[in-house]
């Protein structure tokens, strides 16, 4: 009887000591959500044909919310319920690093772990891990945190930069609403730690997302599969190893060539998420998948990924201009110019340096091939052209507007050479520079100048002398009226 009274305590020992949920992965975080339902695609759901990328169905992905965007100016490309509040999981972390490396000094700020950042997290979700007193350089907790998914580094920089985990969670909320969040999304801590009252939408990350990827730094962290961190006071040179397959081309599964970023995430509530980024030809793209399954994530990703770059195109400014080039015509060429003194021009940038590149789909680009006139002016150097005009000489300046709102400026340049014609009047405008280079206030003399004045001389003269003769004459004539009186006599 006793052996078997033993033997039921040993069963219910074990029964409690069974774990109630799946093994923590690299990304998650304390979980007191709803169970894990792994998703999957509608029994009717279309295949996705990557021979067809362009074909893209919202049936087609596992994720519950979707969206993809042109990073350059945020146009949304897809979107399956990209309004529906979800749980943003290990997500989080991409504002938390954002608002980080924008207010800390990334060269001298040292963070001094507390007891209380690491008590936050279960010690099954310290992935770092980090100590207690331990004193990291900044970079080193921001890149732990977005490589690694640290929970306890995320609040090791709440705490550093606003004193706690609460007032850092105001400032995200802060953050959020200047990057144009929506009042559907809410923030209650840095790492991403469930909590009912932590939500936003994927319309919204991918803002977030965005605004992030614009900070080199901040990209050339989430680019890769691995950061490598300092010896503090308590560790060694060690190096943090992400899970993020689609980054890592040593996973032939997943891997994405063209990846450049950016977070993973997971918990019950959440699910399997991820906000992923790529860049191919110019063109940047950026995802966000919430809740999808483990593996379905990098499969959403990848249709999104593939879907975006077959609708954006882009194109340059000299390319648009290539397509209807600016044409001058020449006065005073020479008899012999074949081209009767017409010519195109060519441009070149003013500087070099700025390689603009225009991005948007395939709709937007041919609209601008149509109107390029609309976007673009020009500011001429002369009212006048006239030759001579060698290659090479700059004759205007082209300026182009972009929708955002940037300008380039161009040089509009002679492609040819167009001599003068020989014996040519010199026009007005060469005869006041003419004038105008000589110090001598009076005008210079030459025998062309004589040539008018001694003309108009002339016919003065002509004139007068014909009216002197005519009054002579008249002097000379006797009077009518004295001959009759004399012939009366």
């Amino acid at each position: 009887m006793l052996h078997r009274f033993t033997a039921l305590l040993l069963c219910i020992a074990l029964l409690f000591s069974l774990p109630l949920s799946p093994p923590a992965l690299a990304e998650n975080t304390e979980d007191t959500g709803n169970e894990w339902v792994d998703p999957t695609l509608p029994e009717d759901a279309i295949r996705w044909d990557e021979t067809h990328p362009e074909l893209l169905d919202a049936d087609m992905l596992y994720a519950s919310s979707a969206i993809l965007i042109e990073a350059s100016s945020g146009e949304v490309l897809f979107e399956k319920n990209a309004d529906e509040i979800m749980y943003p999981a290990s997500t989080t972390k991409i504002l938390t690093g954002y608002i980080a490396l924008q207010l800390a000094d990334l060269e001298n700020d040292i963070v001094t772990v507390s007891q209380n950042a690491i008590d936050l997290v279960p010690p099954t979700y310290q992935k770092v891990p980090l100590s207690a007193g331990e004193e990291v350089p900044i970079m080193d907790v921001i890149g732990s945190m977005l490589v690694r998914s640290g929970n306890e580094a995320a609040n090791a920089l709440a705490e550093h930069l606003r004193g706690n985990v609460d007032d850092f969670a105001d400032l995200m909320n802060e953050t959020a609403q200047m990057l144009g969040c929506s009042p559907d999304t809410h923030f209650t801590n840095p790492s991403g730690t469930h909590d009912p009252l932590h939500y936003t939408t994927v319309r919204d990350m991918a803002l977030i997302a965005r605004a992030a990827m614009k900070d080199e730094r901040f990209r050339q962290i989430v680019r890769t599969p691995s950061y490598e961190m300092q010896a503090t006071n308590h560790h060694p040179l060690r190096t943090v190893v992400g899970d993020t397959p689609i980054l890592n081309p040593d996973s032939e599964s997943y891997y994405y060539p063209d990846a450049i970023g950016v977070k993973t995430g997971f918990t019950n509530a959440a699910g399997y998420c991820y906000v992923g980024a790529a860049r191919r030809g110019g063109i940047e793209l950026i995802s966000v998948i919430f809740y999808s399954s483990r593996k379905g994530r990098w499969t959403d990703t990848k249709k999104l990924l593939e879907y975006g770059f077959t609708q954006v195109e882009t194109i340059s400014p000299e390319a648009l201009y290539a397509l209807d080039p600016r044409s001058i015509n020449v006065n005073g060429f020479s008899l012999e110019d074949s081209n009767h003194g017409e010519m195109e021009l060519a441009i070149r940038a003013r500087d070099e340096e700025k390689n603009m590149i225009i991005v948007g789909r395939k709709e937007k680009i041919d609209l601008l091939r149509e109107n390029f006139s609309q976007v673009s002016s020009i500011k001429w150097n002369s009212t006048e052209f006239r030759a001579p005009i060698y290659a090479g000489d700059v004759l205007g300046t082209l300026l182009f507007y972009s929708e955002s709102g940037e300008t380039a400026e161009y040089d509009l340049i002679a492609t040819r050479t167009i001599e003068a014609r020989k014996n040519a009047p010199p026009t007005l405008e060469q005869i006041v520079a003419y004038t105008m280079a000589d110090e001598n206030p009076f005008p210079r003399f030459t025998w062309d100048l004589l040539i008018p004045p001694t003309i108009i001389l002339i016919v003065l003269y002509m004139l007068l002398r014909l009216l002197f003769r005519r009054r002579k004459k008249k002097e000379k004539m006797p009077n009518i009226q004295t001959i009759k009186r004399k012939t009366i006599r």
